[in-house]
């Protein structure tokens, strides 16, 4: 698809870099997203152009002055190269330490709006901050701004996507802002349905931007910007996990657009600076085009499969196995182990999430089951999609 699709259009867009001050390793990995964009743009033998680089908020780890100073060198060194910079202030960690007076700050910083509706290369990018103030986010001032700039943005450009961003995701609609999850809102529920146009940015999370469950489509486009910080996820209904590896990678997207309104997503591993994944969606503001519905993904999600001689062993109360290969594009999510006795009874079972989140994956996993007495065992092996589509197993029965 690169080499067919030809962008007039061209941003970045990451969230959560938590800049705890410079050579902090928010500031170096935002600083990279930064660096790495430029040269991706310049590769490209027709479009050159970075026409902006947004940050969904978080930008700092406790919104002290000094950790927006950090960003401010970042602020200005992309800025300097001709790329519009756009950042929300979030209520999470951005005004931890100066409540409503960040906003202000980083106002006083940029001299840019932290609300803002801007017109760039002929579409419309829309933004709004929120403070640490007792039980509110977004003020009813801020939603009526929001309609009111949207309906703007719709009349004047009715057949083109409206980019919009903010830091918390919007409920049930991309991986981690489900009622479990805990870190999605319904501010913006009502508003954003009568917009098939909006394709909305939002961080918070942390949760894996290439996971398919990142996109959604449904009365509009919500995409996860993942983190430039760490990784977090849930898994099977438990929130807050947090893989020990899970500082190992920083994510962010670049966002290219063709002639005809078609979105190019390239979600990039900062660490490795390899490609994680890549969407392509056909012009988002029509309300026909929506590929990437839960029921659609469902559907698309197949089972993964091992090699036929996956080795599995048992030691020390682990069991070790190859990864399964993915049958659909997707990554393979989790591992589900079980090990059973002579009569067929289930004595153990365990699960391990693959490192899906980083661009490369590791050969072997493992899986803690317990100190098993001596006998015969069968191990039985099955590895999971995102959407819960198993593979068959691989069995082996071990000795002890």
């Amino acid at each position: 698809m690169k080499n067919e699709f030809l962008p007039v259009m061209r941003f970045a867009v990451c969230s959560d870099s938590h800049i705890e001050g410079v050579g902090s390793s928010g500031y170096r990995r935002l600083k990279k997203a930064v660096d790495l964009s430029f040269a991706f743009s310049q590769k490209d033998e027709f479009y050159k152009n970075l026409d902006a680089f947004l940050i969904a908020g978080d930008i700092t780890d406790k919104g002290r002055k000094e950790e927006f100073d950090a960003f401010k060198l970042i602020y200005d060194y992309a800025t300097e190269k001709g790329t519009e910079v756009l950042c929300v202030v979030a209520k999470g960690h951005d005004s931890i330490s100066m409540g409503k007076k960040s906003l202000s700050y980083y106002k006083s910083l940029t001299n840019q709006p932290t609300d803002f509706h801007i017109c760039i290369g002929g579409y419309h990018f829309i933004g709004l901050s929120t403070c640490r103030l007792p039980e509110i986010y977004y003020t009813p001032m801020q939603k009526k701004w929001l309609i009111n700039e949207l309906d703007k943005a719709v009349k004047n450009t009715p057949d083109k996507p409206v980019f919009l961003m903010h830091h918390e995701h919007v409920k049930y609609t991309v991986y981690g802002s489900g009622e479990i999850d805990g870190w999605g809102h319904d501010f913006f529920t009502p508003i954003l349905k009568k917009y098939p146009n909006a394709v909305d940015f939002s961080g918070h999370s942390h949760y894996p931007l290439n996971d398919p469950r990142s996109l959604w489509q449904n009365e509009y486009t919500a995409i996860g910007t993942g983190s430039l910080k760490y990784t977090e996820l849930t898994v099977d209904g438990e929130r807050k996990i947090h893989p020990e590896n899970r500082s190992d990678c920083g994510t962010f997207w670049i966002v290219e657009i063709d002639k005809d309104n078609n979105l190019r997503l390239i979600g990039i591993d900062c660490e490795a600076e390899e490609v994680l994944c890549e969407y392509f969606l056909k012009n988002p503001a029509d309300k026909t085009n929506r590929e990437y519905t839960e029921e659609k993904q469902r559907l698309r999600s197949k089972p993964p499969v091992f090699l036929d001689n996956a080795e599995i062993t048992l030691k020390d109360g682990y069991v070790e196995y190859p990864k399964a290969e993915s049958t659909d594009g997707m990554p393979v999510f989790i591992y589900r182990v079980s090990v059973y006795d002579k009569d067929g009874n289930e004595i153990a079972k365990g699960k391990t999430l693959e490192s899906y989140y980083l661009y490369k994956t590791e050969d072997k996993l493992k899986t803690h089951i317990g100190t098993l007495q001596k006998g015969e065992y069968k191990v039985s092996i099955k590895a999971e999609t995102a959407y819960g589509v198993q593979s068959e197993p691989i069995n082996k029965m071990i000795e002890i």
